[in-house]
């Protein structure tokens, strides 16, 4: 698969584009269901860490999260999806990536229909900015602003301690709650298929040097 680079890690024209436009689509969409949820009561708002206490925390959130999103993606999406795109339909392949990355979340989330759902809707923006643009840089985009958000408001993975703003889950979310856990990355697909028109896409014929900066 000519190694990193047949799993779509390419530094083509436009990557670090297409990654902070995503960026800004996930970050955006996951911020607004986090405030959705405060102003619902769903979520109760105890304040801000502590100044002196922020360094570690914020160290975590943004190395931790990439790292986290960029082996995921390169993995799930870029190694499967290269592997698998010229030997099935384009359909068994998105199925494929975005089954795998349901179990993966499986993995960290536990089992749950709701768990499965939500991250089928989130890997059809994944798996479809990873396919229009031919890399991994929109899909992790994504993948890390979203978990930046998530990181903000629940640190790693929901530890204690970890995260910059202080807050609370209710005993019992309300119905919005439920319906904002799909609405939400649904609709992100949605602006996904909408604003790929201003992503940069990788093609054969442009120039692929594997550590080129051209934005």
């Amino acid at each position: 698969m000519n190694g990193l680079k047949g799993m779509g890690l390419l530094y083509h024209t436009g990557w670090l584009k297409n990654f902070f436009i995503s960026f800004w689509i996930g970050f955006s969409f996951w911020l607004l269901m986090f405030g959705i949820q405060l102003v619902s009561g769903d979520l109760i708002w105890n304040g801000v860490l502590d100044s002196s206490e922020l360094l570690m925390p914020m160290v975590m959130i943004i190395a931790g999260f990439f790292i986290g999103s960029f082996i995921n993606d390169l993995i799930v999406r870029g190694f499967v999806i290269n592997l698998l795109k010229d030997k099935l339909h384009v359909g068994c392949v998105f199925s494929i990536s975005i089954l795998l990355y349901a179990l993966d979340d499986y993995w960290y989330a536990g089992f749950s229909l709701s768990n499965f759902i939500f991250s089928v809707i989130l890997g059809l923006s994944l798996t479809y900015a990873f396919y229009k643009t031919g890399s991994i840089w929109a899909n992790t985009g994504i993948h890390y602003g979203l978990n930046v958000a998530y990181g903000l408001f629940f640190g790693m993975v929901g530890s204690p301690g970890t995260s910059i703003f202080l807050v609370k889950e209710t005993v019992k979310k309300s119905l919005l709650s439920e319906i904002l856990y799909y609405l939400i990355p649904a609709l992100m697909f949605f602006t996904v298929l909408l604003v790929i028109r201003f992503y940069t896409n990788f093609t054969k014929e442009k120039k692929d040097i594997p550590v080129s900066f051209d934005v």
